[in-house]
C-alpha cells in the first residue's frame, strides 16, 4: 500500500510537472507570438508613416513653390495688361509711363524676390526697368542705359503667346556677357504679352523671378533630421542636392558632370512618366514628387519646366527606427507589457479620432463649404478682435467688400453649377492676391469680405483692383468671357466705428461702384 501511495504521488508530482512546463511553454509561446505580431504591425505602421511623412512633406514643398510662383504670375499680369501698360505703350505721354513706373517699384518693393521687373515695346527697346541689388534696395534704371532685348529667347517667345498667357523659362543661372554670374543667381523668367483693347500686340512685360526663394522653400520644409532633399530638371542635373559641387552641371560644360540619373539609374527610370513614387535600395528609401515650375493651373502657361523633388531616407535612419522598436518590444516582453502596449495603442488610436473628429466640426462650424474661405461668423469675430488690436497699435485696419456680379443671370441660364464656378473663382483668386496675415469669408451667396490688417483704404483698392483684373482673366481663360465682380472699401475710422459700421460702408461703396457699372453698361448699350 505504501509503495501504491508513492507511485501515485510520483505520478502526480510528474503530471504537476508535464503540465506546468506544458503551459510555461504555451504562455511562453503565446507572448512570444504577441511580439511577434506587434513587431510585424509596429513595423509595417513605422514604414506606413514614414511614408506618408515623406510624401506630404514633399506635398507641402511642393505646393508652397507653385504657390510663390502663383503670386509671381498674378503680379505680372497686374502691371502687364493693366490699362497703365497698354497706355504707356500706345501714348507718347509721360503720365502713364510714371503711374506705371511707381506701380512696378512698389511691387518690387513688396516682394523683395524679382531680380528684374520690365517693360517691353514690340521691338524689344526696354522703356522701364527696375533692378533689385544684392542688398534688396531698388534702383531704376535710367532711360540712357535701358537696353534692346529682342534677341532674347524670352522676348521673341513672349510675343508668340495669346493673350493672357505667360511664359516660363528653364530654371538655370543668370549669365552676363555669356558667363555665369558669380556669386551664382539662380534664375527663372516669366513673360507674357501685351495687347491693346483691340488686339493689337504693343510689347511684352518680363520678371526675372529669383530662385533663391525656391531652393530657400525646400531646405526649411525639409524638417525631418537625416532626411536628404534634392531638385532634379527634367535632363537629370541636380538644381539642388547634398553637394555644391553637383549642382547646376549643365551651366558648365566645360567641368566634370554630376547627374542624378547617372547615380541612381533604376530610380531615375521609375521616375519617368511617374508624378510621385517611391523606390527602396540598399542605401535606403528615395521618395519623389514631380511637377511644374509654374503658376497654378488658373494661369494659362506655356513652356514650363517639368521637375523632381526627391527626398532620401538613409538606411541608417530607418535601421535606428527599428533598433528602437526592438527595444521596447525586449523591455515589454520582460515586463509583460505587450498587454499595456495593446491598450495604449487603442486607446491612443481612439483619442487622435475624437481630436480629428473635434477638428474637422469646429473646421465645417468656421468654414464655407464651396469655397474653403471664413464664413460670416468667424470673419465677424475676426474683425471684432482686430478692430481693438488696430486701436491699441494705431494701426491702419481696411475691409473689402465684394459683389459677383450676374450670378443670378448665370445660375438661371447655365445651372447652379456655372454660378459655383464664378464664386469658386472669386475665392481662388482671392488666396493667391492676399497676404497671410489677411482674412477672408464668404459672408452670402455672392457676397465676400476681406480683412486687411495694417493697410489703409487706398492700399486695399489698390489689392482689390488686382483681384478685380485677374477674376476678369481667370473668366476669360476659364469660359472666353470675362468675369465681373463689384467692390468696396473701407478702413477704421472714428472710436465709433464698429464691425456693422465697416461692412456697411464696404457694403455702400461696393453697392456705389456696381450701380456706376450698370449705369456705364447701359450706356454702352445704347450707344
Amino acid at each position: 500500500m505504501a509503495n501504491t501511495t508513492n507511485s501515485e504521488r510520483f505520478s502526480l508530482k510528474e503530471k504537476k510537472r508535464e503540465r506546468g512546463l506544458l503551459y510555461v511553454t504555451l504562455l511562453l509561446l503565446f507572448l512570444s507570438l504577441v511580439v511577434a505580431i506587434i513587431y510585424a504591425v509596429l513595423h509595417q505602421q513605422i514604414d506606413q508613416e514614414r511614408e506618408v511623412k515623406q510624401y506630404a512633406e514633399l506635398v507641402n514643398m511642393q505646393t508652397k513653390i507653385i504657390t510663390e510662383l502663383s503670386s509671381v504670375g498674378a503680379d505680372l499680369i497686374y502691371y502687364s495688361h493693366s490699362d497703365l501698360a497698354i497706355a504707356t505703350l500706345s501714348s507718347p505721354e509721360k503720365t502713364a509711363l510714371d503711374y506705371l513706373t511707381s506701380l512696378m517699384y512698389k511691387i518690387s518693393s513688396l516682394q523683395k524676390r524679382y531680380d528684374q521687373i520690365r517693360l517691353f515695346d514690340i521691338q524689344g527697346n526696354e522703356i522701364i526697368r527696375i533692378d533689385q541689388n544684392s542688398d534688396f534696395s531698388l534702383q531704376q534704371v535710367p532711360q540712357t542705359k535701358l537696353q534692346n532685348k529682342s534677341e532674347r529667347y524670352y522676348f521673341k517667345n513672349a510675343l508668340t503667346l495669346q493673350p493672357g498667357q505667360i511664359y516660363t523659362s528653364q530654371f538655370d543661372l543668370n549669365k552676363e556677357r555669356g558667363k555665369v554670374e558669380y556669386p551664382i543667381k539662380p534664375m527663372i523668367r516669366f513673360a507674357t504679352p501685351i495687347h491693346s483693347k483691340k488686339g493689337e500686340l504693343l510689347g511684352a512685360g518680363i520678371i526675372n523671378y529669383s530662385g533663391n526663394k525656391i531652393l530657400q522653400i525646400i531646405t526649411e520644409l525639409n524638417v525631418h533630421k537625416g532626411d536628404q532633399v534634392s531638385l532634379v530638371n527634367s535632363d537629370g542635373y541636380y538644381l539642388k542636392g547634398d553637394d555644391a559641387k553637383k549642382e547646376w552641371g549643365f551651366m558648365f560644360p566645360e567641368g566634370e558632370q554630376f547627374l542624378f540619373s547617372d547615380e541612381h539609374p533604376e530610380l531615375w527610370k521609375k521616375m519617368q512618366g511617374n508624378k510621385s513614387g517611391k523606390v527602396i535600395t540598399a542605401d535606403g528609401e528615395y521618395y519623389f514628387s514631380s511637377f511644374n515650375l509654374s503658376p497654378s493651373p488658373s494661369f494659362a502657361i506655356v513652356n514650363s519646366e517639368h521637375v523632381f523633388l526627391v527626398m532620401h531616407v538613409p538606411k541608417t535612419i530607418i535601421n535606428d527606427e527599428l533598433l528602437l522598436l526592438i527595444k521596447g518590444l525586449t523591455l515589454g516582453f520582460l515586463f509583460i507589457a505587450p498587454v499595456f502596449l495593446i491598450l495604449g495603442w487603442i486607446l491612443a488610436n481612439s483619442q487622435v479620432e475624437q481630436a480629428w473628429l473635434v477638428q474637422k466640426l469646429s473646421f465645417e462650424a468656421r468654414h464655407d463649404a464651396l469655397t474653403g474661405l471664413y464664413n460670416r461668423k468667424a470673419i465677424v469675430d475676426y474683425l471684432n478682435k482686430n478692430i481693438g488690436i488696430s486701436r491699441r497699435r494705431n494701426s491702419s485696419l481696411s475691409v473689402g467688400f465684394i459683389d459677383v456680379n450676374d450670378l443670378k443671370m448665370m445660375n438661371d441660364r447655365y445651372g447652379h453649377d456655372a454660378g459655383d464656378e464664378l464664386i469658386k473663382g472669386v475665392a481662388a483668386v482671392i488666396n493667391i492676391s492676399i497676404r497671410e496675415s489677411d482674412f477672408a469669408a464668404r459672408i452670402g451667396g455672392d457676397e465676400f469680405l476681406i480683412v486687411f490688417i495694417d493697410c489703409d483704404e487706398d492700399s486695399a483698392n489698390i489689392i482689390m483692383q488686382r483681384i478685380q483684373s485677374i477674376y476678369c482673366s481667370l473668366g476669360l481663360i476659364k469660359t472666353g468671357k470675362k468675369w465681373s465682380m463689384s467692390f468696396g472699401c473701407t478702413e477704421l475710422l472714428s472710436k465709433e466705428d464698429t464691425v456693422e459700421t465697416m461692412i456697411e460702408r464696404a457694403d455702400s461703396a461696393m453697392y456705389k461702384q456696381k450701380t456706376y457699372l450698370k449705369k456705364l453698361k447701359g450706356s454702352e448699350a445704347a450707344s
